[in-house]
């Protein structure tokens, strides 16, 4: 369950400023759901036949630190670009978490959603996993 705080500019900030400054361990994790968010939306029904749940997870998964290498995070960007770019990360995490959230806990839910919602849930007592910084948005989930 959402706590219900932190969902304005200033939590999203904390928690981005929380992700950089964990990657820069290079023994922790950046590893986060973030790839495909319309498979993600329809994996509701299972996965195709062949394809396992960590063979979906692959497909879905991102890594912050590539990412970032890989960004336009130059030096001309102004200000107000580089801190939408920055956020983003966030972003991305709590549109999953969102989703996930609501769809678990109706009757039914699917199995890959489950799945997932699970992952991030054991993945916050990790403190190597990006989700870690996720301790405080999810409560009592």
């Amino acid at each position: 369950m959402l706590d219900g705080t932190g969902d304005g500019d200033g939590g999203a900030a904390e928690r981005s400023r929380r992700i950089f400054n964990h990657i820069l361990n290079e023994s922790n994790r950046d590893d986060y759901i973030s790839h495909d968010f319309f498979n993600v939306q329809q994996a509701a029904g299972g996965l195709p036949e062949g394809v396992s749940f960590d063979d979906f997870l692959a497909m879905v998964a991102g890594h912050v630190r590539p990412e970032l290498e890989g960004s336009g995070f130059a030096e001309e960007l102004d200000d107000d670009d580089f801190r939408n770019g920055a956020l983003t990360f966030d972003e991305v995490i709590r549109r999953h978490i969102d989703f996930l959230n609501g769809v678990v806990h109706q009757a039914a839910a699917g199995e890959v959603h489950v799945g997932l919602w699970n992952l991030i849930l054991n993945a916050r007592s990790d403190d190597t996993s990006i989700y870690a910084c996720y301790r405080d948005f999810l409560v009592d989930a």
